[in-house]
């Protein structure tokens, strides 16, 4: 499915903007990256980008998308929004009734290879949870894939976060550092695995890695 297209069948549901979408649902195309894992979902507007990407590499490419159980009361949720691009067949939700990382363990469980190549991190947000889920995910993580992280510069101090019970028994400090930012400059840009580690020029607030492997090189443009 072309950008323009799903673009406009999503249009005004939270979260993901035109411009962040377009830079992932590009790069997706043009480095034919049919499996792709996506953590943290919320209405599914990033996954209908992510499942027309994936239409658009065509094969049997397909997403795999995970998020709280809460997230399935949301309106519209994943499934409606999915329904309505015509790409349910591109894309299956996961609702996670504890965490997502748990989530991950059972595809561990089930098949401890490599089973993406590329991987969208937008879900945790802390340095403990994120932390692990990027141990977890770069066991999933195929040779030559990618990570791309969303939110590096998020804060609880600076969000909704704040009003929670837990939060509110956080250190300042703690609730004050951008999380996400501590994972990416501590545990990937210096992790022997990856490179090609870097911001993004474009958007704000993402951060790119690739899995080491000597198959694959950088395409960076507008999918035809």
């Amino acid at each position: 499915m072309k950008f323009d297209e799903v673009d406009r069948l999503v249009r005004g549901v939270k979260f993901m903007k035109p411009q962040q979408a377009r830079i992932a649902y590009d790069f997706v195309v043009q480095n034919k990256l049919p499996r792709i894992l996506e953590l943290g979902f919320a209405y599914g507007k990033s996954t209908c980008y992510f499942a027309a990407a994936a239409d658009e590499v065509g094969g049997d490419a397909h997403v795999v998308t995970i998020d709280r159980e809460a997230s399935r009361s949301r309106e519209p949720n994943v499934y409606e929004l999915l329904e309505r691009c015509s790409l349910t067949d591109r894309a299956t939700p996961i609702f996670a009734e504890a965490s997502f990382t748990w989530e991950l363990m059972k595809m561990l469980e089930q098949d401890p290879r490599p089973q993406f190549d590329f991987v969208y991190l937008d879900a945790g947000h802390t340095w403990d949870v994120t932390g692990y889920a990027f141990f977890l995910v770069d066991l999933l993580l195929a040779p030559g894939g990618w990570l791309l992280f969303d939110d590096m510069d998020w804060t609880i101090a600076g969000s909704k976060a704040r009003k929670h019970a837990w939060a509110k028994d956080l250190p300042a400090e703690q609730c004050a550092t951008p999380q996400v930012r501590k994972v990416f400059d501590l545990l990937v840009r210096p992790h022997p695995n990856y490179t090609d580690v870097h911001e993004d020029a474009e958007w704000e607030g993402w951060g790119w890695a690739r899995k080491r492997s000597p198959r694959r090189g950088l395409l960076r443009g507008r999918a035809a």
